[in-house]
């Protein structure tokens, strides 16, 4: 059992753009008795190292993202079935939308007014990784224009939705 998530954002020709790690480690006992851990945090550094935003779920239903000044970004609220997200903007105005299919592995992101932003899939990862590991891939395309302050919380969709839908490791 891992001691914090942590996951690597690449772009197509997989250069390494972010990571993004949990900030307090768990102990494996910690992490076998807890099944759904509280609040949890997520720094997101570039490749560098330089930071570029926090990530923090009090709970398995709402994430907040913030600049590393303490300004907020955005959130992202859960739907009850998992299948469902809402991105909020910093006035907790409706900044776009995630609905997925039953099998909680292609999502359409769109935005306000319908209009298409992204498309996000949970991919195999190998069969090494499948078996041996809780590792997973996803893979974002960007489909149309995205408002600047919108894309943040779709690059952070797949870590939200993964904590939620496949979580809590």
């Amino acid at each position: 059992m891992p001691e914090r998530a942590s996951y690597e954002i690449f772009d197509t020709r997989r250069d390494l753009l972010a990571v993004v790690r949990e900030t307090d480690r768990r102990s494996r006992l910690e992490a076998l008795a807890s099944e759904v851990p509280k609040a949890r945090a997520f720094t997101v550094t570039s490749a560098r190292h330089e930071p570029l935003l926090t990530l923090v779920m009090p709970d398995e239903w709402h994430a907040e993202l913030t600049e590393p000044g303490g300004r907020l970004v955005g959130r992202i609220k859960v739907g009850a079935n998992r299948r469902e997200y809402t991105l909020l903007d910093d006035q907790d105005a409706v900044a776009g939308e995630a609905e997925g299919d039953l099998s909680v592995t292609k999502f359409v992101v769109a935005g306000p007014a319908g209009e298409h932003y992204a498309q996000l899939r949970k991919t195999w990862a190998g069969l090494r990784k499948e078996l041996f590991t809780e590792a997973d891939n996803y893979t974002l395309t960007f489909t149309g224009q995205v408002p600047p302050h919108v894309r943040p919380l779709i690059v952070m969709l797949p870590i939200v939705l993964d904590i939620a839908a496949h979580g809590p490791y």
